[in-house]
């Protein structure tokens, strides 16, 4: 008696999970039926009994994408003219610009200066009397005056220069001095791997120098 009734109540168990799938499906085709309706007042029912659904198709229109599709592809296939520009002009406006701007150099009005310069694998805007940290072991003792080579930007108030990608040492001068070679804070790492007996503490510390720019000098520019 109780294996029959456990049997009944597998078949009950099947029966309804049968149900379920095929409710699921049923509502999945009534929506794509009238998603592809072509009257929008128009209602799709679709099942037997009391699974028969009924949703409103949604409004899409294949027409209006094929629409779209043929005026994109008529834009591209317009003629586009080439826009001539007399190497004269351009010429000119450079040798204005430049003109404008070695005659701010020499006027000495110049402001604040700033920088941007590549230093250990970094971008770091500077300025005079800024202290920047770099990572790495590689510079002089302490008190050497050195000389910032990689120089990708400067500017002041009234122009900015803008190397590509690096700006000529005669027309920038940037000098920087070693203060202090420390070691930077602490780093811990660990790693576990569980069920695996890996329990792995790894503490680092990395070098780190300090430097000062004492000045940011710009130079007159070349025609």
């Amino acid at each position: 008696m109780r294996t029959s009734l456990q049997t009944t109540l597998k078949n009950i168990d099947m029966n309804v999970n049968l149900w379920r799938r095929c409710e699921t499906l049923f509502k999945h085709v009534a929506h794509c039926c009238s998603s592809i309706s072509k009257s929008p007042d128009s209602i799709r029912s679709v099942g037997c009994g009391r699974y028969a659904f009924s949703r409103p198709p949604v409004s899409y229109s294949i027409q209006r994408y094929f629409h779209l599709q043929s005026v994109c592809q008529a834009n591209k296939s317009q003629s586009v003219t080439d826009v001539s520009v007399s190497q004269s002009t351009d010429v000119s406006k450079s040798r204005d610009i430049v003109e404008a701007v070695n005659a701010q150099i020499n006027s000495e009005d110049l402001g604040r200066l700033f920088a941007v310069v590549h230093v250990a694998g970094f971008q770091r805007k500077v300025t005079v009397n800024d202290i920047i940290v770099v990572e790495t072991s590689s510079y002089p003792s302490v008190g050497t005056r050195i000389r910032l080579e990689k120089v990708l930007l400067v500017g002041s108030k009234d122009f900015t220069l803008v190397g590509r990608p690096l700006l000529s040492r005669s027309v920038v001068n940037i000098e920087a001095t070693v203060i202090e070679k420390t070691l930077s804070p602490m780093v811990l790492s660990f790693l576990m791997v569980r069920r695996r007996r890996v329990r792995k503490l790894r503490m680092q510390k990395t070098q780190q120098v300090v430097l000062l720019i004492n000045s940011i000098e710009v130079n007159s520019l070349e025609d």
